[in-house]
Order: structure tokens, then sequence, then C-alpha cells
């Protein structure tokens, strides 16, 4: 497990390094390809895109999901965490909150911490929760300045479901306005028949019952003027190997629900606290979230390259650009290419084969002498070859470095991809 985690901190740390990574290729970029003018036009341009810019701010400043949790004990609140993170993280008291009504915990593995939270439980199970606790909590949550509060509900559980709603709310309304709230019930799995702990095996009468817990709590919620962001059924059981806790590795998984909970969380939190989670538990996903940008930026960019109504001179532009993007996607998968290497495999995933490359290069350049019989329209033929060819290109690419699929694969992938640019025009 150490070494595991060892990869993993690199691949973090190199990710985390991109922004100056693709300055540096912008820089280095050769004389001979671009010029000085070209080079910073396409940095502004691709700069110029607010959700990408997001993504690399996060990437530079990355820091652990914050979730005030509400829910009683025994409800699965560990159990969730693990499960959330696929591994059985250690459960630290860091900081002492001054109220005995909440706990502040780090949840980590070998130094690596994965979650911070604000455990709520003694709320709802001590009766002397008065104004002064009231003020108190609330002043802790406004310093912890979480990302979002998760309410939890045990799914066999049917008494205080009122009174906790009527609690959360109170927390909602004096210090986490604004925030997503993630309605989740926890362990589907003990409902009948609860021998069954195989999502993929779940009769149709415990499927049955998992969607009429979801509607119970939907009333409630309205019942209380309660709007949740989400409200997501879930199995956290794991089954886990039976060795010192740091070295514990999964034995039989039966979780349920849990990736559309991952899902929603990294589209609902701070792009920082969004980056972190799909770094820590989904590397390649969200490597591919990253990477999906980078095409859509590149392909528009290609588009803005091929417009230029003289002839023969994006060739070596679009060169450069589809190159960058390849090299781009390689380091995600932790990688890096120099600039010959990625032409050569630009070649190979873009054109499958040179001459298929350079033939639909002179088509693209072809096209341009339309501009002397109608000025304009051949460019715009060139930019959307320019922009499928580029799109194709970064698809394969993420195949081929994110998903290791097989080289023998690519020239469908390729054909796909451009197939699907078109319908999209």
């Amino acid at each position: 497990m150490g070494s595991q985690f060892d990869e993993m901190r690199q691949r973090l740390q190199h990710i985390g390094n991109l922004s100056n990574y693709i300055e540096e290729l912008f820089t280095k970029l050769p004389g001979n390809l671009i010029s000085d003018k070209q080079r910073k036009k396409m940095m502004d341009i691709m700069m110029d895109d607010d959700v990408l810019q997001n993504l690399l701010e996060g990437l530079k400043n990355p820091r652990p999901p914050r979730f005030v949790l509400v829910g009683r004990t025994g409800v699965g609140k560990s159990s969730l965490i693990n499960a959330l993170s696929g591994r059985y993280l250690a459960e630290v008291s860091d900081v002492e909150i001054g109220t005995s009504e909440a706990k502040r915990y780090a949840y980590e593995a070998d130094g690596h911490v994965f979650f911070e939270v604000i455990d709520t439980r003694g709320i709802g199970e001590s009766e002397l929760f008065n104004t002064k606790a009231d003020d108190t909590l609330k002043d802790v949550l406004l310093s912890f300045e979480p990302d979002a509060v998760l309410f939890l509900q045990k799914a066999t559980e049917r008494a205080h479901i009122d009174k906790d709603v009527a609690i959360t709310k109170k927390i909602m309304k004096k210090a986490a306005d604004g925030l997503p709230l993630i309605a989740v019930i926890t362990q589907v799995d003990d409902l009948n028949p609860s021998r069954e702990k195989e999502p993929e095996r779940y009769p149709t009468t415990k499927l049955q019952l998992i969607d009429e817990k979801v509607e119970q709590l939907k009333r409630i919620f309205e019942q209380n003027n309660l709007e949740a962001a989400a409200l997501l059924p879930v199995s956290s059981y794991i089954e886990w190997s039976d060795v010192e806790e740091a070295n514990r590795a999964i034995e039989f998984d039966g979780r349920f629900g849990i990736e559309e909970l991952i899902d929603f969380l990294e589209d609902s939190l701070d792009v920082r606290a969004a980056i972190h989670l799909g770094l820590s538990i989904r590397l390649n996903t969200i490597s591919e979230r990253i990477a999906h940008r980078f095409i859509k930026v590149f392909t528009a960019l290609a588009g803005t390259v091929a417009l230029s109504p003289i002839i023969a001179t994006d060739i070596a532009v679009l060169l450069a650009l589809q190159s960058i993007l390849l090299m781009i996607i390689a380091y995600l998968s932790g990688r890096e290419l120099d600039f010959k290497t990625a032409r050569e495999v630009l070649v190979s995933l873009g054109g499958i084969g040179a001459t298929g490359f350079t033939l639909r290069m002179i088509a693209q350049q072809g096209s341009k002498f339309a501009n002397l019989v109608v000025p304009g329209a051949g460019s715009a033929l060139s930019a959307s070859i320019a922009s499928g060819g580029t799109y194709a290109i970064g698809k394969a690419a993420i195949a081929y470095f994110l998903r290791d699929a097989d080289e023998k694969d690519l020239k469908d992938i390729v054909k796909h991809a451009r197939h699907d640019y078109e319908k999209t025009m």
C-alpha cells in the first residue's frame, strides 16, 4: 500500500505542475515552426478559457474537501468516507473546536488527507442542545468553511427523522446558507433481503424498497421546507482484508450508489476541493476531465488558425498545436514527450500512417484555393477539417495515454471521433 501512495503522490505533484509545463511547451516550440507572434496568440486564446483556467488554478492549489456530517451514531459516517476513497482511512481528531456537540476529524492514509469533516452527531442525540451551543456551532462551522453538508440517514431507521431534518434546516439557515445539502440514505444493503450484499444481484423487491426510502425522505424534506441538492441511496458495505489498518485491501466490494455520489460531489464542490477529490480517488477520471477541456479549447483554436486566408501558412502552426495537445494529454498520464516524439506519435494517431496524415493536410490547404473565387469559403472548409482532425487526435490521445487502448483500435477511435465531431457541426 505504501508504494501505491508514493506513486499517487508523485502523480499528484506531476499533474499539479501542469500550468508550468504548458508554459514551457510554448516557450520551447521550435522557432522554425511558428513565429513569436503566433505563439503569443495561441497562448492568449488558450488562457482566455475560464473553465480551463479554473481547472488549472485548482491543480495549483488543491485541498481536501470539507464536509459537515449530520447523522446519528451508527449511521455509517466512517464507512461512507472509506467507501468514497476506496481505502481504509485513519480517523484523526486533529483540532479541538470547543464544543461537545461536534467533533472535527481528518481522514487520512500514509500522511495524505482525503477529507476533513465536522461530525455533528451530538446535536441530534442531545436534549441539552440550546441557544449557546447553537451559536458555538455556528462559529465553528463558519471558521471551518465547509464545501457541503451531508445529511446521513440510515435506510432501516424510522425514528427521529423529522427531528434530524429540522436540526439540519437550522444548521443550514444559521451557518451553511448557500452550500449544497446532500441527503444520503446509508446502509441500503440492510434492507430486505439483507443477506444480499452484491448490488448487481439486488432483487426487484430490494430496489423498490430503496426507491420507497428515497421518496419517504423526500417527503419529509418537503414538509420541513428544506431543499436538498441531491438525495442519494448508498451502500458502503466493504469487507476488508484482516491485516493491520494501513495495509487493508478490499476483499469484497458491495458498494452501491457511491460512484453517483462522487460524481455529484465533483460537480458541486469548490474547484480546489473537487480537483483534490478526483486526484485522490479517481486519478484517471479527473485527468480525462481536464484532457477533454483541453480538446475543446484546442479544437476551437485549430479552427481559428485554419481561418487564415493565406495558403500554406498554417500547416506548421497546426502541427505545433496538435503536438502540444498530444503532449499535454500524455503529461496527464504521467509521461512526458519531446516535440520529435510527439510529432511521430501525432502522425500515428492523427493520420494512422504518414500518407493519410499528409493527404488530409493537402486537402486542408487545397480547400483554401476556393478563396480565390469566393473569399472566406475555402477558409471555413479548412477550419472544419482542422478542428475535426484536432478533436479526433485528442480523443485518440485520451484512449492511448489514459485508457491504455490497444494501438490496433486507434483507427476506429479516430474514425468515430471525427464522425461524432461532424454530427455536432
